[in-house]
């Protein structure tokens, strides 16, 4: 199934690889490759994926090695992608988006 994408997703990622890239060379392109392969799955199981703090639409898949989840939905023609967030911060980020 084809993925959209919310307009302020490829900031969040963004902002991931450079705060990564930072702390660590390499691991920036670590975090982005732990992104991709999650979108990957997402595509490939869309509905293997639990519910977002009980929202009957908003599922979560959590990134390996790093502290992010991917938040999307699923539409009729399309899976799309809501965010990007960090686990740890502002825990309701992202759940509204459309």
């Amino acid at each position: 199934m084809k993925l959209s994408f919310h307009h302020q997703v490829q900031k969040e990622v963004n902002v991931g690889v450079a705060w990564y890239e930072d702390q660590n060379p390499g691991l920036g392109e670590a975090f982005l490759s732990a992104v991709l392969a999650t979108l990957n799955q997402i595509q490939i199981r869309p509905d293997g994926f639990g519910f977002f703090l009980g929202s009957k639409t908003v599922r979560r898949s959590r990134l390996k090695r790093f502290p992010y989840d991917v938040l999307y939905e699923i539409r009729p023609d399309r899976i799309r992608i809501l965010c990007l967030r960090h686990c740890k911060r502002r825990p309701g980020y992202g759940q509204r988006r459309r």
